[in-house]
């Protein structure tokens, strides 16, 4: 993996020309998973959990590894990838705030859903009926990301 790789590839699409004013630029605008096996704008091989950033200042977009979104960008892509995670292996399991936002952002989950989400998530004992709830919101999430558009890749 290499920064100066990451870094020389986001530059290039910002209106910046410096890796400090230019990855201020950036945000996460969808997050998947690969079908198959891909490679960072760093170099990285393999990588399956992929993010899309878009530029606030010239709409360019960019896919990234999740590892460089966290650590080089400072994003929260991979609590947003830990939940999904944990949805997968337990369909009634809590997202976190920044998946709740991420979900309601993408429109995967209505208002309502979100204020649900909010005002249970910390809870560890819910009632059958809120953790039915839960785990119907946690499928609909699910459902979502797996349709979701994989958007083309940008280098």
């Amino acid at each position: 993996m290499s920064h100066k790789q990451l870094s020389a590839e986001i530059v290039a699409l910002s209106t910046a020309r410096q890796w400090d004013k230019a990855r201020l630029e950036w945000s996460l605008e969808a997050v998947y998973f690969a079908d198959e096996a891909d490679t960072c704008l760093c170099g990285h091989f393999p990588i399956i959990e992929l993010c899309v950033l878009r530029n606030r200042s010239n709409q360019a977009e960019a896919t990234v590894g999740n590892h460089c979104v966290k650590k080089f960008m400072g994003l929260p892509s991979d609590k947003i990838f830990g939940a999904l995670k944990r949805i997968k292996r337990k369909e009634d399991a809590a997202l976190g705030p920044d998946a709740i936002e991420y979900a309601h952002r993408r429109r995967w989950m209505n208002d309502w859903e979100r204020d649900f989400y909010f005002d249970t998530w910390r809870k560890r004992s819910l009632s059958v009926a809120q953790s039915d709830k839960r785990a119907q919101i946690n499928r609909k999430v699910l459902v979502a990301v797996e349709a979701d558009t994989k958007p083309a890749r940008t280098r």
